[in-house]
């Protein structure tokens, strides 16, 4: 999977927000907000292919957590972010 072309992080006012670029801001009126791990996640990832071992790879590399808790992580914030429309196959 890949996070979409045309949507870009950025910190606004303390906030991890994505936004729509380009054509993608026509039919993309919403705000996403993303916490700390979603962010890390989606720095680590953008314009790269992966999967979810990849990504939960990147959690416990950040965070020290136990790969358990990582990949029950990843896999929320992967569900969240493919139901907004971030994430292609």
């Amino acid at each position: 999977m890949k996070i979409k072309k045309g949507f870009t992080l950025r910190t606004v006012m303390g906030q991890n927000v994505v936004l729509a670029e380009g054509n993608n801001s026509d039919s993309f009126g919403k705000i996403i907000t993303l916490n700390d791990s979603a962010a890390t996640l989606w720095k680590a990832l953008v314009g790269k292919n992966f999967d979810a071992d990849s990504a939960a790879e990147v959690l416990v590399g950040t965070y020290g957590i136990d790969r358990a808790q990582a990949i029950e992580d990843v896999s929320y914030i992967l569900d969240k972010m493919t139901r907004k429309g971030l994430i292609e196959e």
